[in-house]
């Protein structure tokens, strides 16, 4: 369902929607879905939350999202105090953030950004995608109470452009 509803983008690469699932018995087997944006297109992660909301998963599902992992090609900025990635050929801006499993690459972007590195792409988990899909669906409903305008990314990695 999930991977049916992300194959539907239009910025999706349909051919790349792959589910993998793990062997096991009975209906709950857990899986990874991957998939890329078509060639010259980014991935509108509102979009893809209202597709998904828009099946089955938005209801009384048990179905859980474990994490959204994105690999972002940008330009980092700083706003202020704040970090943001300004994805390529968009008006997406993500705010950088802090993952609690991985809490020296946030510190180590900010170190090579000082020092004037080109960084180049910034990967990381979407906050608040995680949990039952309805409760995630509707926690990152624009207009949720205390929604964000910006998402965040906590990053576990990032590229650094070859001198």
């Amino acid at each position: 369902m999930a991977r049916d509803a992300i194959a539907r983008q239009y910025d999706v690469d349909k051919n790349s929607v792959i589910l993998f699932c793990e062997v096991g018995k009975g209906d709950y087997r857990p899986g990874t879905i991957t998939f890329h944006a078509k060639k010259g297109r980014s991935i509108d992660l509102e979009k893809m939350r209202e597709s998904i909301a828009a099946t089955r998963l938005s209801g009384g599902t048990n179905m859980r999202v474990v994490s959204l992992t994105l690999t972002v090609a940008g330009d980092v900025v700083a706003g202020g105090p704040e970090l943001l990635l300004r994805v390529s050929g968009t008006g997406q801006e993500l705010l950088l953030g802090e993952d609690p499993d991985q809490k020296e690459e946030l510190q180590r972007l900010r170190e090579a950004q000082r020092k004037g590195a080109k960084i180049t792409s910034v990967t990381g988990h979407v906050q608040g995608w995680n949990g039952r899909f309805p409760d995630v669906l509707k926690a990152m409903a624009p207009d949720a109470p205390g929604g964000r305008k910006r998402p965040v990314l906590l990053v576990t990695d990032f590229e650094v452009a070859q001198k």
